[in-house]
């Protein structure tokens, strides 16, 4: 099993639905993990045989060193992927920052399960923008491959978003110690 994660409210809060937050959260203040996460990822990385972690996120690479810091200082598993947006501040590519993270996300995700074509894949990401949209959308295409989608539940979402995916399938969850708990 692999787990392919996003970063932003589901390991990291970041609060993405309000972009002030965001841009405070993101560049102004101390990261802070979500509680119980890196313990969840912990407990599936030793009960897993050869769990490995991929992160996805529309961050952009230039955090790679502050993100990557803040996991091992957290505790979450160091061996893992990170795959984040790249932009140049001094080309348009600085726009894609705020650009919807859809496509960017499921070409990602998409290149990593085609890369692992025998592995299975825990999808684990936040209900605040598009992931739960996303993870369905990979469902359809690789059911084979993606055991699960766990979701993080930050604004009262609901089933509805994960369309065409067995209800088995799908789980919502406040924060990692719920799952722990488990």
């Amino acid at each position: 099993v692999s787990v392919i994660s996003d970063i932003d409210d589901t390991i990291k809060v970041t609060n993405s639905p309000n972009k002030k937050d965001l841009l405070k959260n993101t560049f102004l203040k101390e990261f802070k993990a979500v509680p119980g996460m890196a313990k969840l990822y912990q407990k599936w990385k030793s009960t897993y045989k050869n769990c490995f972690f991929h992160f996805v996120s529309a961050s952009p690479y230039q955090l790679y060193e502050e993100l990557n810091d803040f996991c091992r200082s957290e505790g979450f598993p160091p061996e893992a992927t990170f795959h984040l947006k790249t932009i140049r501040p001094k080309d348009k590519t600085v726009l894609q920052l705020f650009a919807d993270p859809v496509e960017y996300k499921r070409q990602h995700i998409e290149g990593i399960i085609q890369k692992y074509p025998k592995r299975t894949f825990m999808l684990v990401g936040d209900s605040g923008e598009k992931d739960p949209e996303i993870y369905a959308d990979i469902y359809r295409s690789f059911p084979k491959q993606v055991d699960s989608i766990w979701i993080r539940n930050i604004n009262d979402a609901t089933v509805d978003r994960f369309q065409g995916v067995p209800i088995d399938k799908c789980h919502f969850f406040k924060d990692g110690n719920e799952l722990l708990e488990k």
